[in-house]
């Protein structure tokens, strides 16, 4: 596969995945709008499991199938074929079917541990996803090892869709029939295999649209299972990696914050609505993280570079440019979100509770879009095992940190705890990279124009709001137009102030949208 073919492939992978991220962010305001915090809650503690499963069905498994699938092949077929390995699906069933009856027949005492025996319900639906995936997964993993990338962007789109589409059907349909949160949860929890069945058929479909049925070939050739084994672990960890911590993060908080807020002092039925507020920041943090770190999609062609010369060397300008980008970008998404709170909260979830422990997560924007620039560079140097052990010690901090600090401080020790692990974690990367590549991160920020704009950015939107807002908010529709004109002004004149200042150089200009234009107006405003 040329060069040119490998970086279409991955950027149109990436494209679908932004675009699942947002609309997997999207519509869990509007669940939540239905369903109160509560609602929300029960949804969320099932949350994980799915979208792990997701994940995996998504970037971890596709590229191990694939990269099997090409070990595997006496003679590389071109891209107008395709390749079915039959004993990898029945290895990849049995596998995930271990994980399905771990779950359905342990949903009893996984929701004890959690801290509410309702759940039971909710997470049994939950586990049926793993018995999809593997088809999902299969299909996927066969197309890209045939050098097709369109197919398994067109099913996790079309996956997403049908999934957002029957939670909101079903939480309306059982709204109105007067059933229970536990059920509405439950139904949403089905939603995702249903979504997966849709996902199958698509897959089929595109089989039989874009190959004649002699380009389909199927296998029978046995497989060692220990490679298997080894290619799956190894080639999952490496795509689904930064797709994880969001999720492993949250996976902590499912077991140890109900628990905590009962220590805190808050009854069952106090401590799940707490949650559901809590977890109110989730979805925003992952629509900052896709703005903060978008620009890294700029990391692929150098990535690629480095591995087509089979080397560990990194382009300096291009690691610190990466950074410099991100760092921007993340840190005016973070401090505009702090700065629009509370209204952002009442726009979205109806009231401003909990908008002290919403600001210190919404930290996490930075952190994590930092995270995963350096975790993107670690990658293309072969450090994934690193990565691996360091992403699971943070997740040990997370829990040790939430056991510590949320009976003594309830939410807000969540959210803190949540920061300093993906902090340190940050820290880690950084120092790793440095150590393996000789990188200095000195001069990466130019300070002055950085904090500049970052000022012209707070004055704006504060500005905003005493223009827009007077006295007390007591209703959502109250704040929309200062957050319209907040944060399109903000934007604006970060944006503005970074290219007045000097912030961005002229060839960094060039790699915007409409960057020669840009290039050209800077160049006239310069001239004396």
């Amino acid at each position: 596969m040329s060069h040119r073919q490998v970086f279409k492939g991955a950027l149109l992978l990436t494209a679908a995945g932004i675009l699942g991220k947002l609309l997997s962010a999207g519509y869990r305001v509007p669940l939540q709008n239905l369903t109160g915090d509560t609602g929300f809650y029960i949804y969320q503690q099932v949350y994980p499991f799915i979208t792990i499963a997701w994940m995996m069905s998504v970037y971890g498994y596709p590229a191990a199938i694939s990269t099997f699938n090409l070990e595997t092949r006496q003679e590389r077929h071109s891209g107008s074929h395709i390749t079915l390995y039959i004993p990898i699906f029945i290895f990849l069933f049995f596998l995930n079917g271990v994980v399905f009856l771990v779950l359905y027949f342990g949903a009893h005492r996984m929701a004890g541990w959690m801290g509410d025996p309702h759940l039971e319900g909710p997470i049994q639906f939950a586990s049926l996803l793993f018995l999809l995936i593997p088809f999902t997964s299969f299909l996927r993993g066969s197309f890209q090892s045939a050098e097709d990338m369109r197919p398994s962007a067109v099913s996790q789109t079309g996956e997403q869709l049908v999934r957002i589409g029957l939670i909101l059907w079903f939480t309306y349909t059982f709204l109105q029939q007067g059933k229970s949160l536990y059920d509405i949860g439950s139904g949403a929890a089905l939603s995702s295999s249903i979504a997966a069945c849709a996902a199958v058929l698509i897959l089929i479909l595109l089989l039989l649209f874009f190959y004649r049925r002699h380009q389909i070939h199927f296998s029978l050739k046995m497989i060692s299972i220990r490679r298997m084994v080894k290619v799956l672990f190894e080639t999952s960890m490496i795509a689904g990696l930064n797709y994880m911590l969001l999720i492993l993060l949250q996976l902590v908080d499912v077991f140890t914050i109900i628990p905590g807020l009962q220590e805190y002092g808050l009854t069952l039925s106090e401590a799940k609505a707490e949650k559901g507020i809590f977890d109110r920041g989730q979805p925003l943090v992952q629509l900052g993280v896709v703005f903060g770190s978008s620009l890294s999609l700029a990391l692929i062609p150098a990535i690629s570079k480095m591995k087509a010369r089979g080397t560990g060397n990194l382009e300096e300008q291009s690691v610190k440019r990466a950074l410099k980008f991100t760092c921007f970008f993340a840190t005016a998404a973070t401090i505009g979100i702090i700065l629009i709170f509370p209204s952002a909260n009442i726009l979205l979830f109806k009231t401003n509770v909990g908008t002290e422990a919403l600001r210190i997560f919404m930290v996490m924007i930075l952190l994590v879009s930092i995270t995963l620039t350096l975790s993107t560079f670690l990658q293309g140097l072969g450090f994934v095992k690193r990565q691996a052990l360091l992403f699971g010690l943070a997740v040990v901090m997370k829990g040790i940190l939430n056991v510590l600090l949320i009976p003594a401080f309830g939410i807000q020790g969540a959210a803190t705890a949540s920061v300093v692990s993906v902090l340190i974690l940050a820290a880690a990367f950084a120092l790793m990279l440095k150590r393996y590549t000789g990188l200095s991160y000195r001069r990466i920020l130019p300070w002055k124009p950085f904090l500049f704009s970052l000022s012209i950015l707070a004055i704006i939107v504060l500005m905003m709001k005493l223009l827009l807002l007077n006295g007390e908010v007591n209703h959502r529709m109250d704040v929309l137009g200062y957050i319209i004109a907040s944060t399109s002004l903000g934007a604006l004149s970060f944006f503005g102030a970074l290219i007045w200042s000097g912030g961005l150089t002229l060839r960094e200009l060039r790699l915007f949208p409409y960057g020669k234009q840009l290039t050209e107006w800077v160049v006239r405003r310069r001239r004396p």
